[in-house]
Order: structure tokens, then sequence, then C-alpha cells
């Protein structure tokens, strides 16, 4: 107990920083979970756990011996009471930590800037697992033997890690100014109390990575992006890493598939960097832009939630945001030909079908292809989602002209009508923006599959004999626009196909360079 650190956060029980320690400031600040307060309820916490542990200990140990006295007892006496008295005590506690921190290694641990995540749960407060350490810290002198020692060594440092991953778990939760540097403290100290325990090899290799990408996060919310990058790179490799350990290993082999998110996630970060760095004059100001993209909230239920609130879909999204920052640097994207002064990106939909014509001895199959634009930003706006008609140039809006005689004779050539839409996905090229404003994409392909699929449910319902093929999303367009406000108008040659979405676009909440 004489060893135990002087001080500890009231809120979490972590040690405080040994500077705090030493110094006389009456405010103190844990490392940890980042809380600041007096230093006189800092010691009478550590009190309050001293009390606790002392009492666990008394329990415990056989009667009339204390663990100050032991080292004055023969080392057989010592095992013996260490094997019959304090281990049976200590594999009840212990498994139940450790079978918690399985259940938490299992979840992804980093979050993306300006955003929370509640979905991690864990079964005990950081305070009960930093007392369970210091309980273990308390009877290791009655360890005399190498089982034992491991035994004890093991736990205390499985459940000092546990506690600090605890603490991380609370600061996913809140956007709190400076919660990278704590979690990076936190990641940094588990993975040292990981690195040397058997089996737990890849665990302290998994949050020495995520300590790194916490630092870039850091880094790149106080604009030195150049850091950022690469910290997020040396993140990744040890991901990458840890990942590839895990064969063979049960100990941790659960970590597999949030070492595969958080991978991702560490990708779409250095996305997020090349972004900001491609955007060029102030870096903070570039960081807005993005902060943006992180703050759409998107519905969490029903069939789009757990595909839009995927952090996953990030990294294309901003992929395609560094595309048309290139593009407005010399660099180039598919431009439809047009005078407009902005930029619109839309998802060009390649949509094949077959219906029957004609009737008796006139009656024929009709093969039809049809090009079908989809606003890139449809996501934000809920009433796409739930009608996908509303996103699209519904081409089954408008009948074909060939009129209801055509019908009878089997002359119909279509019963879709595509207005000008065709005409403008040919004159498609790769171009530069130029001086023009561009809006930049919110929606990744495969969302934009998604809701092709939906359009073609419905369609197929209210068209019987449609007989429709997979709509094939092939490629982002941008299609020059009148700027009018904060609204766009479309170029004539979309005739009556201006999809609805486009109508109640607003430019104040998209994301226009």
């Amino acid at each position: 107990m004489d060893d135990m650190i002087s001080l500890r956060c009231k809120y979490c029980g972590a040690p405080l920083d040994a500077g705090d320690v030493k110094g006389d400031d009456p405010y103190v600040t844990c490392p940890s979970c980042g809380t600041t307060q007096q230093r006189v309820d800092a010691k009478a916490y550590l009190d309050q756990l001293m009390g606790q542990v002392r009492s666990w200990i008394n329990k415990a140990v056989p009667g009339g011996i204390t663990v100050a006295q032991s080292e004055n007892v023969d080392s057989v006496a010592r095992h013996s009471i260490f094997m019959n008295s304090v281990k049976p005590r200590v594999d009840i506690e212990f498994g139940e930590y450790k079978f918690a921190l399985t259940s938490l290694l299992a979840n992804p641990m980093l979050v993306m800037p300006f955003t929370v995540e509640m979905r991690v749960k864990t079964q005990h407060t950081s305070a009960q697992a930093f007392e369970f350490s210091e309980k273990m810290t308390g009877v290791a002198p009655l360890a005399v033997d190498a089982e034992s020692r491991e035994l004890i060594t093991t736990a205390r440092n499985v459940t000092d890690a546990y506690a600090l991953l605890i603490n991380n778990t609370n600061l996913l939760k809140e956007d709190k100014e400076g919660r990278y540097i704590l979690m990076a403290n936190n990641f940094g100290t588990a993975a040292e109390d990981f690195r040397n325990l058997d089996g737990y090899e890849p665990a302290g290799i998994r949050f020495d990575g995520l300590r790194l990408a916490c630092q870039g996060c850091e880094k790149l919310l106080n604009g030195d992006v150049a850091s950022s990058l690469l910290l997020f790179e040396q993140g990744k490799e040890r991901l990458r890493e840890a990942k590839a350990r895990l064969a063979g290993n049960m100990k941790v082999s659960i970590m597999g598939q949030p070492l595969t998110a958080e991978i991702k996630q560490v990708e779409a970060l250095e996305e997020t960097a090349k972004s900001v760095n491609s955007m060029g004059g102030d870096p903070l100001r570039a960081l807005d832009s993005i902060r943006r993209i992180f703050m759409y909230k998107f519905p969490t239920g029903g069939n789009w939630g757990f595909m839009l609130n995927n952090k996953d879909r990030l990294s294309e999204v901003f992929a395609n945001m560094s595309d048309a920052i290139r593009a407005k640097n010399g660099g180039s994207v598919n431009i439809a030909s047009g005078d407009g002064d902005i930029l619109v990106p839309f998802w060009h939909v390649d949509l094949r079908y077959s219906f029957q014509t004609g009737s008796l001895w006139k009656k024929k199959a009709v093969e039809v292809s049809e090009d079908i634009l989809i606003p890139a930003d449809f996501v934000i706006d809920e009433a796409c989602l739930n009608n996908p008609r509303s996103a699209m140039t519904d081409v089954f809006s408008i009948k074909s002209k060939d009129g209801t005689f055509a019908g009878i004779l089997g002359n119909e050539k279509s019963i879709s009508n595509g207005a000008g839409i065709s005409e403008i996905v040919s004159s498609v090229a790769p171009n530069s923006v130029g001086n023009r404003s561009v809006i930049i994409p919110l929606s990744t392909e495969k969302e934009a599959e998604r809701l092709a699929e939906q359009y073609i449910s419905a369609v197929a319902t209210a068209e019987p004999k449609l007989k429709l093929s997979n709509p094939d999303v092939d490629r982002l367009i941008y299609i020059p626009f009148r700027r009018n406000g904060s609204r766009v108008t479309a170029p004539s040659s979309f005739g009556p196909l201006v999809p609805y979405r486009v109508r109640r676009m607003d430019l104040d909440e998209l994301i226009v360079l």
C-alpha cells in the first residue's frame, strides 16, 4: 500500500499525474477522464479507496496476519495463505473483469471528429476496476512463486487497462475539447499494460495504433494536417499488424471485426485530412466544411439507419470531395456541358427494361435503355429516403409520346420518357471546375444503388407489364445549374423531370466550394 500513488481522481479512480501530485495547486486535472477537482477531494477519495482495499484484504487474509507483516512469514506459509485464502477470491472477481473486458474488446473504440458514439456499453465503472487493481497490489507480497506472481501481474494489468478503456467509452459519448488527448493517454497506457501479457500482445498493438490515430485527430483539429497524415498512416499500420497477429489467439480473437472497422475509420480520417489539405488556405476554415459533413443528422432506424450511420461510408464521401477540390485547382471531374455557374453532383443510372406491346398476332417484346439521374445529396433529405421517386429523374412519370393506338398495333418504342436526360449524359466529359462553384456529393455509390433499386421496385408495382433489370449506377457526374439565391435552377434540357429533391435543395444546408 505504501507504493500507491498519492492522489486519485475522485470521479474515475485513475492515478493523477505525478506533476500534479508534487505541485501545490489547489486544483488538479485527471489525465484519464479530464475532470478538474480540488486537491483535497482527490486526497479524500484516496483515503476512501485505501480503506476499501484494506477491508478487502482483511477479509481475504486469515485473522492475525497483515500483509505488511508477511515478509516476516516464511515463503511456504505465505504461499499457503495465498493459495487457500486469497487466490479463490481473486479468481472469482478477476474472472468477472476479464469477461467484461473481452466483451468490451469486441467494440470499435474510435470516434470520428465532431461526432459521438453512444452504443459502447460497459459492465463496470472505471473506479471499480482501478480499485480491484489496487487490491492486487495490496496482496502482491503473498505471491511467492512464479505462477502466483503471474496471476497478480496479469490481474493488475488487465484491470488497469480495462479501467482506462472504460474511461474512453465515456469520452466516445462526449464531443468536448481535448478528448483526443485524453483518449490517446488512456490508449497508450492500456497498450503498455497489455504489451507484456501472454496472449494479449495484439491488444497492446491495437491500442497503440488507436493512440496514434487519436493523436492524429488532435493534430488535425488544431490545423496541423501534415502531422495528422503521418500519425494516421502509422496508426493504420499498427492496427493492421494487430489484426494480422490475431490468428490462433483465443484470448483476443474477438477483436477481428472491430479492428476492421477501426482501420476503415482511420482511412476515412486520412481522406478527411487530405481534403482539408487540398482546399488550401486556412486549414481551420477548411475543417469547418469537414465538420458539416460529420454533423449531418441521419435517421437511426428504418431501412436507411444502419447504412447512413456507418462511418465506413465517409472514406468515399471524402474521396469524392477531394476529387472536386482538385478539379477546382486544375484537375478534372466528369462535367456535362452547359453554361451554369454552379455544378450539382448526380449519380448516373443506366436502366434497361423490356415490356410487351401490341395485341394478338402483333404482340412483341421491346427492350429499352434509359438514363436516370439521382442528386448526390439525397441522403440528407428524409423525404427522398421515404419516397425514392422524389429523388430521381422519374422517367416513368411521363408517358411515351407513342400513344395508345401504337400500343395496340405493337409500334410502341418505350413506355418511359427521358426528356433531355440522355442528351445531358452524352455531353459529359472530364473537365476542370474553373471559376464555377461546386456542391460536394454527400452520398456513396452503394447508397445510390440502393435508392435506384427501391425506385425500380416501386415502378414494377405500378407497371406490372414491365420487366426491369438491376439498375447500374456507374459514375458520378456534375451538371451546370444556375444559382438563384439559396436555390438552384435546372437547365431546360431536364424538361419536366427535375427531381423534387432539386426543387427542395437549399444551398445553405449544403457544402459549396
